[in-house]
């Protein structure tokens, strides 16, 4: 035998061909067999042999239907499609993870699967709904199994594992995975939570305890596959599992941002402020971006330079040059205004994250740009007070986080940011606590309050469990996270 588990007939027509760990199904009808998931290239030799096993050939598979596009469950479909000839059917926004072939190609499906699909052959009806979270085109299969004179109704949850949900992985460069997709993941549970399932089938043998219900099947005139409860329990754990991940990160993830760098003790926006932030305990710094009259990224909070410089007028009517002959002052010290280039270029290397605030309109490219030539894209938060500015940004670079800074948020400025793509709600400081922090959290959203002013906003805003925060004293609230 290939494979490490034996190919057996679950219920009605329902069969397991997989192994252990890459789980495949097959639905026997009269014109032939839906395959369900089918492994990775090195799992279609076991699939063969249990299809063979069973009394069926290769030849009988005419539709195979992929829950999602991650190699263990996908990988095997090109070599089985040549094989059978069957029609491959997948959502299409999961095509960036089918790999491609030795000779460079990438695969492609004959068919996308669109929400609420029906797929049906012979006497056997596949009902496909779209449940993004663990990829963004994730699906979910429902059929009706008739055993023993009783039908019921069995389901595949397409993707609820929630590693893939955490930061780190959601951050890799060959992921880039937006924090809304965890809005998703819980949208979906909602969503799968008014299905009713009898038999549940696990796209890996782990999540409905396959191996243990086999045996039992040896020792009861019972089916221990039926299990009307099992459905919601496994939904319930799966919910469990996003929150406890996102409790972890609070702590293990979290951010404190040098505002300006270390602005209450250095001239704010200067290289000096940015050593200083990081040294007192920073791991993130934020910094705002304005164009100069020549179209430089030049790193400038104010409209106006009278404040830091004394020096009139904005940064969009001087040049480059004219503006390094100014000088930021704070309390005796002085530093030059920094291009963001020259930002990136001393700290894109470090072990930080970086806010970008665009202060005005026309910086959005050559931002974008240097954010990607320096590599901090998957480290990096694009932020603004004006939304369309964002929009703008995600246009020119999709893959860019970006967050909202606005004093507080209704309902529909929720709505506005989902669908631009935002990820990130950056409320002040005052109108943040625990209950409103889960209600962003559970609709996928970082959150990144400012206006900071003391002591107990940082304590309170850390207690409420944000993901991180914008403050002028970084040290206090280092010291305050290490307690």
């Amino acid at each position: 035998m290939l494979g490490d588990t034996a190919p057996f007939r679950i219920a009605g027509n329902l069969y397991f061909v997989g192994t252990h760990a890459k789980s495949s199904h097959v639905l026997a009808t009269s014109r032939g067999l839906i395959m369900i998931d089918c492994g990775d290239d090195g799992t279609v030799d076991a699939i063969l042999e249990s299809l063979d096993t069973l009394g069926f050939s290769v030849k009988d598979v005419k539709i195979i239907l992929l829950s999602h596009g991650h190699s263990d469950h996908s990988g095997g479909a090109r070599r089985l499609r040549d094989l059978s000839g069957a029609e491959v059917y997948m959502g299409e926004d999961d095509l960036k993870y089918v790999g491609e072939s030795e000779l460079g190609s990438r695969f492609v499906p004959d068919r996308f699967l669109q929400d609420g699909d029906e797929i049906a052959l012979g006497e056997t009806v596949v009902s496909c709904l779209a449940t993004p979270g663990h990829t963004e085109g994730t699906f979910s299969f429902f059929f009706d199994l008739v055993e023993n004179g009783m039908t019921y109704r069995a389901g595949m949850f397409g993707g609820s594992g929630t590693e893939q949900l955490r930061k780190p992985y959601m951050n890799r460069p060959d992921r880039r995975v937006s924090y809304l997709m965890r809005g998703a993941f819980f949208k979906t549970l909602d969503r799968l939570e008014e299905e009713h399932v009898d038999i549940m089938i696990g796209n890996h043998t782990w999540q409905n305890d396959q191996d243990e219900k086999y045996k039992r099947m040896f020792e009861s005139t019972e089916n221990p596959f039926v299990d009307p409860t099992e459905w919601r329990k496994y939904l319930d754990r799966a919910r469990k599992a996003m929150w406890k991940i996102i409790r972890e990160e609070e702590k293990t993830e979290f951010v404190n941002y040098a505002h300006r760098g270390a602005s209450d003790t250095r001239p704010e926006n200067t290289m000096t402020a940015f050593y200083e932030g990081v040294a007192l305990g920073a791991n993130g710094i934020e910094t705002d971006v304005q164009m100069t009259r020549d179209g430089v990224p030049v790193l400038f909070h104010d409209d106006t330079l009278l404040r830091v410089t004394g020096e009139p007028g904005s940064v969009g009517d001087y040049t480059l040059a004219e503006l390094k002959k100014f000088t930021v002052k704070k309390d005796g010290m002085i530093d030059r205004i920094p291009t963001l280039e020259e930002f990136l270029a001393a700290f894109s290397w470090r072990k930080l994250t970086f806010a970008i605030e665009l202060k005005g309109d026309g910086a959005e490219e050559k931002t974008a740009d240097l954010i990607y030539r320096y590599g901090v894209d998957c480290k990096c938060v694009v932020t603004s007070f004006v939304l369309e500015r964002l929009r703008r940004i995600r246009a020119i670079a999709p893959g860019l986080r970006t967050g909202w800074l606005k004093k507080d948020f209704a309902d529909e400025d929720l709505d506005a940011m989902e669908a631009a793509g935002v990820d990130e709600v950056c409320p002040r400081a005052i109108n943040v606590n625990a209950e409103r922090v889960e209600e962003w959290h559970a609709r996928g959203f970082n959150v990144r309050p400012w206006a900071v002013t003391d002591d107990d906003l940082m304590r309170s805003a850390v207690a409420a469990g944000v993901d991180g925060m914008t403050i002028n004293f970084p040290d206090r609230l280092a010291a305050l996270l290490n307690k």
